[in-house]
């Protein structure tokens, strides 16, 4: 019932255009390589998604100590956002590892990155109601906003100072 529910929603979303005419595409997650990258099946091929406009902290090479900053001091402990990189990677895997997914490029972002990667929000059914899992990073502090080009950057930024302010996730750490 609910694979049903899912599909009738993402056809009626696709038909209506609530995606503001953003190229989409439905596929499944078949590996989480950390919190922002995953290779998603889709039509047969296998994709490559670097979720557009987040960063979590890295668990597959050093993190740098002046990236994440908080009430104007950076994180410079890299052994607690390496922790947090696992949290991200997760977080990543629960929510979207063998999960059906709904791609979305964002028209004003690029489609690939630099290492060929596609950049696009990932949309996952919570409880009958498509969600932006690359909100939901910032949300609950597994991510910053990577600053680059796109139409959610405002929305993004917003996202990510209430998780500061709430000290969500890695946000709650205290410079000691």
């Amino acid at each position: 019932m609910r694979k049903e529910l899912f599909f009738i929603l993402i056809i009626f979303l696709l038909f209506c255009g609530c995606f503001n005419h953003k190229e989409e595409y439905v596929g499944k997650v078949v590996k989480v390589v950390d919190g922002d990258t995953v290779y998603v099946e889709v039509n047969g091929k296998l994709w490559k998604i670097r979720l557009l406009g987040v960063d979590c902290p890295e668990i597959h090479k050093k993190n740098n100590p002046h990236e994440y900053r908080i009430d104007g001091h950076y994180i410079t402990n890299i052994t607690y956002l390496y922790i947090w990189g696992l949290k991200a990677k997760e977080f990543a895997e629960k929510e979207l590892d063998h999960h059906k997914v709904i791609i979305v490029f964002d028209p004003e972002a690029p489609k690939k990155d630099r290492y060929g990667r596609y950049l696009a929000y990932i949309y996952i059914n919570k409880s009958g109601r498509l969600v932006n899992f690359n909100e939901e990073l910032l949300k609950y502090g597994y991510a910053r906003v990577y600053i680059s080009k796109f139409s959610l950057l405002d929305e993004f930024l917003r996202l990510e100072k209430e998780a500061k302010k709430e000290r969500r996730g890695m946000w709650n750490y205290e410079n000691t």
